[in-house]
């Protein structure tokens, strides 16, 4: 820590810099920045509400990178596992803030829409467990670089389930 800056602005300053180094990402949010193993997915899926993923997309278009390919073949593995096989998840689709906000919004549908048929095709998911929806620039993940690649990604959300109607 800058003792400098201790001085000149005092120990109010020193403890909030102390409390915002130490803040975490809470429970119900986490994002990941490389390729999360089926394991991790398990693991995370099962204890919090929503995970980014490192499933990126060129820009202005819903192909997906190899590395994305690499990321979806870990989630259509956890998935299937015998933890998450009864769950119903939303693939939720983000687009950097470059172009028009309804562009990005249709742009994000037709993301979160491309990898969720690729986990009903390469893994039998069932269609019914998963959602895509998108979302466009609502929710950038570095909005101090609105334009960056990073912004390109998929966040998937364990969807609670529903109660059997008496």
């Amino acid at each position: 820590m800058n003792t400098d800056r201790i001085r000149k602005f005092g120990w109010r300053w020193a403890l909030a810099l102390a409390i915002l180094a130490a803040t975490t990402v809470p429970p119900a949010f986490a994002q990941t920045a490389g390729i999360v193993t089926t394991d991790v997915l398990i693991e995370r899926l099962g204890n919090v509400a929503a995970l980014d993923l490192n499933i990126q997309f060129g820009v202005n278009n819903a192909s997906v990178t190899p590395r994305a390919k690499d990321q979806m073949r870990e989630l259509g593995n956890a998935l299937v596992s015998k933890e998450l096989s009864a769950g119903a998840f939303e693939i939720i689709g983000h687009t950097d803030a470059s172009g028009l906000a309804a562009t990005n919004k249709a742009l994000s549908q037709k993301r979160a829409e491309a990898v969720r048929q690729y986990l009903i095709r390469n893994f039998g998911v069932e269609p019914a467990r998963l959602q895509a929806t998108g979302r466009g620039e609502e929710r950038l993940a570095d909005k101090r670089r609105p334009t960056h690649a990073i912004n390109r990604r998929m966040e998937i959300r364990r969807l609670e389930a529903k109660s059997a109607s008496p």
